[in-house]
């Protein structure tokens, strides 16, 4: 996209504001549709394209890591930002984190605590850096990003421990944690949300998560995973009925890797946060893309909440799949999503 053609869409998307949709009860939802509604961004089309349809998904661990690194994004630089590598020895643990601040901000005594995804076996503190040091250039407070174990060498619950630990350590210094993360990390932080407020360690409130999967085990025919319910161009959705079918294989492995195998019931909340009581995710955001295979589940954990009474916000970009972090530089909706997220920090 065009250095002034970004700057318009950019524009374009932080002036659309809440809409009421009638399925999604007593959430407040903003649909950021493209101009060509229910089509693919032309930057996601490229990368639709350029892979075979209906692909089996590969079971080799290496090959998933492989494939799941994001590209190689902008590098930017953030006056004023300052990322810290440091180490949480809580609860027993050694937990390399990162603490990203800036110092030409009035800060307020509050932390996020940041949980990247990468599908449990896969991705690292470096694939969410630029975005969130771009989010500090705007945050009243400092972010810290847990590099926690990867599935199957740390297995469930390894990970939401480790991010306990970094919890714990920040909440000491702290007046108010919040807690943020995207894809599988999304769903390893609602864990421990609920974790912390259970063993006493924090009460977390603020929840924004991008694109979370939510579910363990679920029905891959049921209607969390109907990509007919989807509206799309004609001529696009060979591409998403693709798209789905992978994510349903990749949902399997996520499932096997992450428990390594092993049996757990799957609807425990912590595992599967779509099982957990609404009540404990008080203030919600939920951002995600139109395309994206987890759409579903995120709308289902929204109107839960929502009609549990909580303050919920979802927040749908679309011409978006998954995992749309990684085009920033490139899809103004990227950047955009990182500006609503602060709005509700």
């Amino acid at each position: 996209m065009l250095a002034n053609d970004y700057a318009i869409e950019l524009h374009r998307l932080e002036q659309i504001g809440p809409v009421d949709i009638p399925h999604i009860k007593g959430v407040k939802t903003i649909i950021k549709d493209r101009l060509d509604a229910h089509t693919y961004d032309p930057e996601v089309m490229k990368h639709m394209a350029n892979k075979p349809l209906n692909q089996p998904l590969s079971r080799n661990l290496t090959e998933l890591r492989q494939g799941g690194a994001p590209e190689i994004i902008p590098k930017a630089n953030y006056d004023g930002v300052v990322v810290d590598s440091l180490m949480s020895y809580e609860m027993g643990r050694e937990v390399p984190y990162l603490k990203i601040s800036n110092h030409r901000l009035p800060r307020e005594n509050k932390a996020l605590i940041y949980v990247h995804g990468g599908a449990y076996f896969g991705g690292a503190v470096s694939d969410t850096l630029i975005p969130l040091k771009y989010l500090a250039t705007m945050y009243a407070g400092t972010i810290y990003s847990i590099d926690y174990g990867l599935a199957p060498e740390h297995p469930y619950p390894s990970a939401i421990f480790d991010c306990l630990s970094v919890v714990s350590l920040i909440a000491k210094d702290h007046s108010e944690v919040q807690i943020s993360g995207d894809s599988a990390g999304a769903s390893i932080a609602l864990g421990v949300s609920q974790l912390a407020n259970q063993l006493g360690i924090c009460q977390i409130d603020d929840h924004v998560l991008f694109y979370p999967t939510i579910i363990h085990g679920s029905n891959h025919n049921g209607p969390l995973w109907d990509d007919k319910k989807i509206s799309i161009a004609p001529n696009e959705r060979k591409y998403l009925h693709s798209n789905y079918r992978t994510f349903k294989q990749l949902d399997r492995l996520m499932t096997q890797f992450y428990t390594d195998g092993k049996s757990f019931d799957l609807t425990s909340p912590i595992i599967s946060p779509l099982h957990a009581d609404p009540t404990n995710f008080k203030n919600l955001t939920v951002i995600v893309g139109e395309f994206d295979p987890f759409r579903l589940q995120d709308e289902a954990l929204a109107e839960q909440v929502g009609t549990a009474g909580g303050d919920v916000t979802f927040i749908r970009y679309g011409g978006m799949g998954h995992a749309f972090f990684n085009y920033i530089g490139k899809c103004a909706v990227a950047e955009d999503s990182i500006i609503e997220a602060n709005k509700r920090l």
